[in-house]
C-alpha cells in the first residue's frame, strides 16, 4: 500500500509540474511523458537542473565568503561535502524499497532534486545574510 501511495505521488509530481527552463533548441524530456522511461528521464533532468542551480549559488556564496581568512570558505566546503554524502545516502535509502523496479530511478532522482532544491534555498538565505553582514 505504501509503495502504491509513493508511486502515485511521484507520478503525480511529474505530470503536474511545469516544463523547466532549457537551452534554446533543446527539447525537455518532461514534455509528453508516456512511459516509465520518460518519467525517469524527466526526473533525472529535474535533478540536473536543481544541481546546476545549487552549484551556481554555491559559487556565489564561496565568492561572498572570500576575505582575508579562508576559514569561512573551508567550513562551507566541508559542510557541502558532508551534505552531499547525506543527500545521496538519504535518497538511496528512500529508493531502496523499489530496488529492481522500473520506478526506482524516478524516485531516486526526484528525491535528489527535492533535497537539492531545499539546500539551494538555504544557501540563498545564507548568501543574503552574508551580503548584509
Amino acid at each position: 500500500m505504501k509503495r502504491i501511495f509513493v508511486s502515485l505521488i511521484v507520478i503525480t509530481c511529474f505530470f503536474s509540474t511545469a516544463v523547466l527552463p532549457q537551452k534554446k533548441g533543446e527539447k525537455s524530456p518532461c514534455v509528453d511523458i508516456e512511459t516509465q522511461v520518460g518519467a525517469n528521464a524527466c526526473a533525472r533532468y529535474k535533478y540536473e537542473q536543481a544541481d546546476a542551480e545549487m552549484n551556481r549559488v554555491f559559487g556565489q556564496l564561496m565568492s561572498a565568503l572570500a576575505g582575508e581568512n579562508d576559514k569561512d570558505q573551508q567550513k562551507l566546503r566541508e559542510a557541502q561535502t558532508l551534505w552531499l554524502k547525506y543527500r545521496d545516502s538519504n535518497c538511496e535509502s528512500e529508493a531502496s524499497i523499489y530496488e529492481g523496479g522500473s520506478i526506482r530511478p524516478a524516485v531516486y532522482s526526484h528525491c535528489l532534486a527535492s533535497i537539492t532544491q531545499e539546500r539551494t534555498r538555504r544557501m540563498k538565505a545564507f548568501l543574503a545574510e552574508v551580503k548584509q553582514y
